[in-house]
């Protein structure tokens, strides 16, 4: 039996971002090794790293990659790679791009998990967004990523804005120390209800591979 996600509640989206910088900075702050973040897209973390970038001191320790992605050039105002590094590359941060190559989105997922295997030891932390169907990273309910537990990193067809998006495998998530959940406003109050709940939604299948996920929200439910 799993146990439950923890849900931790703030008053509004600021208070929420603000929490989870908070929460990041102390784990940061009491490493004494190099510390990796992963990173989503979406609207919904642009605060959030907005503020990171600002507070945070000395990056230079820190190796930030990206959760998922859509198999778009980087410069494509959809990139999730194209957002984090417009809030990252003004700091010290090693930011570990997703790199787009139009051959196959196959090969640059596994070219992108060979860059992760060959820099990070440990994953420490990751900030995840959900979908109101419950997805996280490119995880959609009822696509084929959801079966993979060998790779780290692959493809996976979701046909939503793009055919291809590249994506964390739960047992990648797997991996991570602590992940947040970032989900705030009105559009999150249904599916938070059914978190927790008895079904298959991937932001409940993650709970099979971490024991360490904390959703912040504004929503009470």
């Amino acid at each position: 039996m799993t146990d439950d996600i923890n849900i931790h509640h703030e008053d509004n989206h600021e208070s929420a971002s603000n929490y989870l910088v908070g929460e990041i900075r102390n784990l940061l702050v009491n490493s004494n090794r190099d510390f990796s973040i992963g990173l989503s897209g979406g609207n919904t973390p642009k605060l959030t790293y907005s503020m990171m970038a600002e507070k945070f001191d000395d990056l230079s320790k820190t190796f930030l990659w990206t959760i998922d992605d859509r198999w778009i050039e980087e410069d494509n105002e959809l990139s999730n790679q194209r957002m984090i590094n417009e809030y990252f590359e003004r700091t010290e941060a090693n930011i570990l791009k997703f790199e787009f190559t139009s051959s196959s989105p196959e090969s640059d997922a596994k070219k992108y998990e060979d860059k992760l295997k060959n820099t990070i030891q440990i994953f420490d932390v990751a900030i995840l967004g959900m979908g109101e169907d419950g997805h996280v990273a490119s995880l959609f309910p009822g696509t084929k990523a959801l079966e993979n537990n060998d790779s780290l990193y692959v493809a996976n067809e979701v046909n939503i804005k793009t055919k291809w998006r590249v994506t964390s495998t739960f047992h990648l998530l797997g991996k991570i120390e602590k992940i947040y959940v970032l989900a705030t406003g009105e559009s999150k109050k249904n599916i938070l209800k059914s978190v927790n709940g008895d079904n298959d939604l991937p932001i409940n299948v993650l709970k099979n591979y971490s024991k360490n996920i904390e959703i912040i929200t504004d929503q009470i439910i």
